[in-house]
């Protein structure tokens, strides 16, 4: 039989070599550290019940939806939900349409959920247990994470999307650009294409050219003469 201390020693040769051997395997290829899927990887799964209850404040019913989005499901959850976290409702819809086809029960393979596939861990941080309780949490924990991203990343849609689909830690790791995963790869043009279709149609802005103004040429006394843009003023005095 060996002895014991001999099998120790043996353990303690062998676990640098499985840790390296492990290390080399996983620096292979970058991990995708996406927490959210397109809809066609969204999965519904029954959703469990929460004990307790989390108060959700109810949108607000006086927002008006502009025309061109109160054809789609949950148009003024939506609306109260964006406006209250100083979203553009069309940037939500774009997500959502992404995200979860407007399925309010959608479970991803990495335990998102709702409309907005959000992880528990970051509904969380504003205060929702439950992220599939209802659509109201749901959009409630969305809108605002989705809001800090835009601070976070100073506005810049396509890497707050980046963020919202793989975790801003990914963003950050890859030098504020979008990470190389196939799904957020896809994932950002998708939300922004929809995005521009869905949008308020943006002003356009002419370029105004002023008139020339003809120059004056001012006499202050003979042979003294002063040349200028400005219109002629008396140089007399009283």
């Amino acid at each position: 039989m060996p002895r014991p201390t001999l099998i120790r020693r043996t353990l303690m040769l062998a676990c640098p070599l499985i840790v390296a051997a492990s290390a080399a395997a996983n620096a292979a290829e970058p991990v995708d550290y996406s927490a959210y899927r397109l809809s066609s990887d969204v999965t519904v799964l029954p959703v469990a019940r929460e004990t307790a209850q989390t108060p959700v404040p109810a949108a607000n019913q006086d927002y008006k939806v502009s025309p061109r989005l109160a054809g789609m499901p949950f148009a003024k959850l939506i609306e109260g939900a964006a406006r209250e976290a100083s979203l553009d409702p069309a940037l939500v819809h774009a997500v959502i349409s992404v995200e979860s086809g407007y399925n309010p029960a959608a479970r991803s393979p990495k335990g998102a959920l709702g409309l907005m596939q959000v992880l528990p861990e970051t509904a969380l941080r504003y205060g929702i247990r439950n992220a599939a309780k209802s659509p109201a949490a749901n959009l409630r924990a969305g809108t605002r994470y989705l809001s800090d991203l835009m601070i976070m990343f100073d506005n810049r849609l396509e890497l707050v999307l980046a963020a919202y689909n793989a975790g801003e830690g990914a963003v950050l790791r890859y030098g504020q650009r979008i990470p190389p995963f196939r799904e957020t790869q896809q994932y950002v043009p998708a939300v922004l294409a929809r995005y521009r279709e869905w949008r308020p149609a943006q002003p356009k802005i002419e370029k105004v050219i002023a008139p020339a103004t003809a120059r004056t040429r001012v006499t202050y006394m003979p042979g003294t003469v002063l040349e200028t843009d400005l219109p002629h003023l008396s140089t007399s005095y009283r």
